[in-house]
């Protein structure tokens, strides 16, 4: 048995102007992403006072992801974007070197001259342990995010870290990916989810799974509601209450693969059924899960998505269209 103490933060929002309803002050802009970052020290200070092992905080803990999508002042976006290590992560690193933790977040890093959403993994003492750049990007964030080419591990003193963010849980390859490359344990900041037109609940129906296919920990964060911790059995291990700032802890088992003890273990040479399952894989017969397009993408016609220039300025004034003056831009 490998116990580890988790924690998951719930913001009840992230504060951010709306430059699709004509909102482009630099100066209040700035002083919302210092509001944000503060209300990120203070919840990750709590967090820490249970003793975690690590903490989980949700996607973009500045709050200027959808600046990315007003094309007509891209240095809105990127004037905020940092390097890791940088002001954010040094501010974060002092309280995870405060509390002894291992803290999960996300921040978009401009590194040589592009822009990635990275998730980033600090340790006790406050180190950078490693960084994951978030390999699948809705379209609208491709528009000024550069997409991640691999799925890293980070060893840590209490096992080993394989980080998602937002939309990679989508894609069950991402969380596979990850376990093969030697997870114990998944950590999710994100923003959403949920899919469109499914069944309801079916956001937490697919962390559950995830857990389950992999048979892994996961741990996701998100404002407002949805912050889960799952064990790897898929049972539900804590929760926070929808539309309230939460944290919420549970202790995890790394070793909480179910053994099985019939003929199942003379024949495969071990009890464990996680190892089990990784074994009895066939990789050479999955060739259309590396496909760039698979036959069923023939039924779809003309669906494709649209990256050229034109087509991203076409999609870009649809966009500004439907989000000016209807609210704010999405959280």
């Amino acid at each position: 048995m490998r116990e580890i103490r988790v924690a998951s933060v719930q913001p009840l929002r992230m504060k951010h102007i709306a430059p699709f309803q004509g909102e482009l002050d630099r100066g209040r802009a700035r002083r919302l992403v210092e509001e944000n970052l503060a209300m990120a020290v203070r919840l990750l200070t709590q967090a820490g006072e249970w003793g975690p092992d690590v903490v989980c905080y949700p996607e973009d803990i500045q709050g200027i992801g959808h600046y990315g999508y007003y094309l007509d002042e891209p240095d809105l976006f990127c004037g905020f974007a940092e390097p890791v290590p940088g002001p954010t992560t040094e501010r974060l690193s002092a309280v995870a070197q405060e509390k002894k933790m291992h803290v999960v977040f996300t921040i978009y890093e401009r590194l040589e001259g592009r822009v990635y959403n990275a998730a980033v993994l600090l340790g006790r003492s406050g180190d950078i342990v490693g960084k994951y750049h978030k390999v699948h990007l809705p379209m609208a964030e491709a528009w000024g995010v550069a997409p991640g080419d691999s799925f890293p591990v980070f060893e840590t003193d209490f096992g080993v870290v394989g980080m998602l963010t937002c939309y990679d849980i989508m894609f069950p390859e991402a969380s596979r990916a990850l376990v093969l490359n030697g997870a114990e344990v998944l950590l999710n900041p994100t923003m959403g989810f949920s899919g469109p037109g499914q069944c309801e609940g079916n956001g937490l129906m697919r962390v559950r799974m995830r857990a389950i296919d992999n048979f892994v920990p996961f741990v996701l964060s998100k404002c407002g509601s949805g912050t889960i911790i799952v064990d790897s059995d898929g049972s539900i291990l804590a929760q926070a209450r929808p539309g309230k700032e939460d944290v919420i802890t549970a202790v995890a088992d790394l070793d909480g693969t179910p053994q099985d003890h019939s003929q199942w273990e003379v024949i495969t040479g071990t009890s464990d059924v996680k190892a089990r399952f990784l074994q009895e894989r066939r990789p050479a017969l999955y060739g259309d899960l590396t496909s760039a397009h698979p036959p069923v993408l023939d039924r779809y016609g003309g669906a494709r998505l649209r990256t050229s220039p034109e087509e991203i300025r076409e999609a870009y004034e649809e966009i500004r269209r439907r989000w000016s003056g209807k609210g704010t831009a999405r959280s």
